[in-house]
């Protein structure tokens, strides 16, 4: 996994950490629609967790994570020319830090130091309603958080497998929270009234004056310190773009543009904007799709090669060395480029007939495929082979209707499969074991049909492989079918042409047996390389005539 790999999931792990403890903060909020006591009762059972240390120190490691990585997007910025939602996303999280750290040192550090202040909804709210513009600053606090928490989730969960068709509920629920979490905040705050703070105030703080100092001083530090490592960010920033924009030759070539001046080192994505050269980015150029892709038809020679990430994106739509990802290339030369989508082709053109329309989803891919067809049909009249494969189809066709599989593809001699469209990913694995074993059972009926008709017996190899794929509707538009692109489709159909030099029926990635919870030996495993993969992949083969065979299908028997 690259760096750049492991800061997108170190940021999306942080946030979730945070989003978690927001939501369930808001839902406590809301019970003041009820009754103070009720929101007091929810707090205190989720104080056992939220105040342990454990819980401390996970949500504020996570906290100062997504924020120090977000400095770190911002300084390594070349380009402010971006889509609204995601200046709004940057300018939303800077915002932030100033109205959450005086509410953290308030709720949290003072009734830390100050024994009398027992830090519960009373307290808080009583200070909120009674100093002037503090219930209007943590109004706008929690706007801000949820404005940029909804659109973070948003736009990572746009292109995952069912979302969209929740879209209604997840929009009724974002909007919902916040007001009902509000209007609880304002309920309960007018139950307690007017309070004499400063009367208050003297009574807890009485005796604590190195307290109370610290707890003035923690605040000014740390606002300090945001400011200083803001201004550090920006200056980075500022520094960085002008020593890559001096004095550079570097030179674009843009069919509808004419030429365009580049800075080393950025993405062809950020030029663009830069420019203001509308191009199609749906993922928001994170290298999760290939709207963003270019041919190049110039200076190709010239350039880095692909990388890990870019090449697996592009190799899933079978794209030739020519085509990148302007997401990912990064300008180094001077070259001539072609769009090769229009721009603004986002999710909404997703959704006319034809072309890919789908979503992001853990699944199973079965590839099988008839051994020695080419053999077959040189022996028999085209009549005779086509009642041959009518059978053999009818065969995997009844396997996958009785273990709930999907029939995605048709390749004359073989099929694609898919198990888990619907469903549990961990069912899927085993269902796509028990399809795998029912086609091999259903070609040995066929074989036995057709003995006094075949020199030799039908044989059959079948590849398994799960994880990530983009699944949905695909092809033309008088007869789109439901079917799976992507990395994890690839290696399956590498799987099944392993087979043949392993010389085994059925070829299952390690990764499907895991998930499966299906118990094999090391010493079964081998290591092949898969094209469009710098890593291996661990496999285990097995044929019909060997133990693991029957061991396989006592296992799937026994479990549910």
């Amino acid at each position: 996994m690259t760096l750049m790999m492991w800061e997108r999931n170190l940021r999306l792990g942080s946030a979730l950490i945070v989003a978690c403890f927001v939501c369930l903060h808001l839902v406590n909020h809301s019970l003041g629609l009820v009754s103070l006591d009720a929101m007091e009762s929810m707090r205190t059972g989720l104080a056992r967790l939220t105040h342990s240390w454990p819980w401390l120190i996970l949500f504020y490691a996570a906290l100062a994570t997504h924020l120090l990585l977000a400095f770190v997007a911002f300084a390594r910025r070349k380009s402010w020319n971006m889509p609204w939602w995601q200046k709004t996303q940057y300018l939303l999280g800077l915002c932030v830090p100033l109205l959450l750290l005086p509410h953290i040192i308030g709720a949290r550090l003072t009734p830390a130091l100050l024994p009398s202040v027992e830090g519960g909804y009373e307290w808080v709210l009583a200070t909120l309603g009674n100093v002037e513009g503090l219930m209007f600053r943590q109004t706008c606090l929690l706007l801000l958080v949820w404005g940029h928490l909804t659109m973070g989730l948003h736009y990572w969960l746009r292109i995952r497998a069912g979302y969209r068709r929740w879209l209604l509920l997840w929009q009724t629920l974002a909007l919902l929270l916040p007001i009902l979490a509000l209007l609880g905040f304002y309920r309960a705050t007018a139950d307690i009234g007017v309070v004499d703070l400063a009367i208050r105030w003297q009574q807890v703080s009485s005796g604590f004056d190195p307290q109370v100092a610290m707890i003035a001083s923690t605040r000014q530090w740390l606002e300090g310190l945001f400011w200083l490592s803001l201004a550090i960010v920006v200056s980075i920033h500022v520094v960085r773009l002008y020593l890559q924009t001096k004095g550079t030759s570097i030179q674009i070539e843009h069919p509808l543009r004419g030429t365009l001046r580049a800075a080393p080192g950025m993405t062809l994505l950020e030029l663009l904007r830069q420019q203001r050269v509308p191009h199609s980015a749906v993922c928001g150029g994170r290298g999760r799709c290939t709207t963003c892709r270019v041919r190049v038809t110039n200076g190709g020679e010239n350039l880095a090669p692909r990388s890990a990430q870019e090449h697996r994106v592009l190799e899933s739509i079978g794209a030739d060395e020519s085509v990148r990802l302007a997401c990912q290339l990064r300008v180094t030369d001077s070259m001539a480029i072609e769009p090769l989508l229009q721009p603004g082709s986002g999710l909404h053109r997703m959704d006319r007939p034809g072309g890919v329309a789908g979503f992001e989803k853990p699944v199973v891919v079965l590839f099988a495929d008839l051994r020695d067809s080419t053999a077959l049909g040189e022996q028999r009249l085209p009549y005779d082979v086509v009642f041959i494969l009518n059978q053999f189809f009818a065969e995997l066709a009844q396997a996958l209707e009785q273990t709930g599989g999907h029939y995605a593809q048709f390749n004359g001699d073989g099929l694609m499969a898919l198990y888990g469209v619907e469903g549990d990913y961990g069912d899927a694995c085993r269902d796509g074991l028990r399809g795998a074993l029912a086609m091999q059972a259903g070609l040995d009926n066929l074989n036995k049909k057709l003995a006094a008709e075949l020199s030799q017996p039908l044989r059959m190899g079948i590849g398994l492989h799960c994880g990530d794929a983009i699944v949905g509707t695909m092809g033309p538009p008088a007869s789109p079918i439901l079917s799976a692109v992507g990395d994890t489709v690839n290696s399956a159909a590498r799987l099944e042409q392993a087979s043949k030099s392993m010389a085994k029926a059925l070829v299952i990635s390690v990764r499907l047996l895991q998930q499966a919870s299906i118990p094999f030996e090391e010493s079964m495993v081998e290591h092949i390389p898969v094209r469009g993969r710098q890593e291996e992949l661990a496999v285990v083969g097995i044929s019909a005539e060997e133990t693991m065979w029957l061991d396989l299908q006592q296992q799937l028997a026994e479990k549910p």
